[in-house]
């Protein structure tokens, strides 16, 4: 009589239900768009291509996105909430032995320094004359944009309340870093970039302090 861990052992997997092999298919594919977008461009992104990344069929992809702008859009988004889960789950590991604004700054420099990123400026400058592109990644942009403000909020409370110009710091820090990190991929200047990083941080640091200015 064979024992229960081996009938445990010999019994074969649950199947998936429908539901999670549609997320699976879905997820093979918004993966294989981001390095596709990441490795061959905007225009070497094809749906072709990404069905052969991802090992899935073209009528499968269709299933999932109707068009290619929805797909590059998708995964846009899809690539947005795993760095902002990254960021959250990250932070806290500096912060106890680092000034959190330095911090804070210093890990949003190392996300945007990051290759996968690059998909989406593809997406950015080829949105510029792609009507649909633009269409279809305006809303991604905007909730991305309100999600950073609440993830702000979060972690530097007292500021976002008291200092009526902290949106305009948030702007500030994602544009500049933004702006340094496309600059990057023809003229990397690792002196200059952290001299950057050295001026957005003090400039951080006062106007989180106005709202919070030490008690005399």
């Amino acid at each position: 009589m064979r024992s229960s861990a081996a009938v445990a052992l010999a019994s074969p997997p649950p199947r998936r239900t429908q539901a999670e092999r549609r997320a699976a298919t879905r997820g093979k594919l918004l993966e294989a768009t981001i390095d596709c977008l990441t490795e061959l461009g905007y225009a070497g992104t094809t749906t072709t291509e990404v069905c052969l990344h991802a090992g899935v069929s073209q009528g499968a992809l269709f299933k999932h996105f109707p068009s290619k702008a929805d797909l590059v859009s998708a995964a846009a988004e899809h690539l947005f909430a795993s760095l902002i889960a990254d960021y959250v789950t990250t932070l806290p590991q500096l912060t106890p032995k680092a000034d959190k604004v330095a911090a804070a700054i210093d890990l949003l420099w190392q996300i945007f320094a990051q290759p996968r990123l690059h998909a989406t400026f593809e997406l950015y400058l080829a949105a510029r004359t792609d009507p649909e592109l633009a269409a279809a990644m305006r809303p991604v942009s905007e909730r991305h944009r309100d999600n950073l403000y609440i993830l702000a909020c979060e972690l530097f409370p007292e500021a976002a309340a008291g200092n009526p110009r902290f949106g305009g710091l948030l702007q500030i820090i994602i544009d500049t870093l933004q702006g340094a990190a496309l600059g990057s991929f023809t003229l990397p200047e690792p002196r200059r970039t952290r001299a950057m990083l050295a001026v957005l941080t003090d400039l951080a640091r006062r106007e989180l302090q106005a709202a919070n200015p030490p008690a005399r």
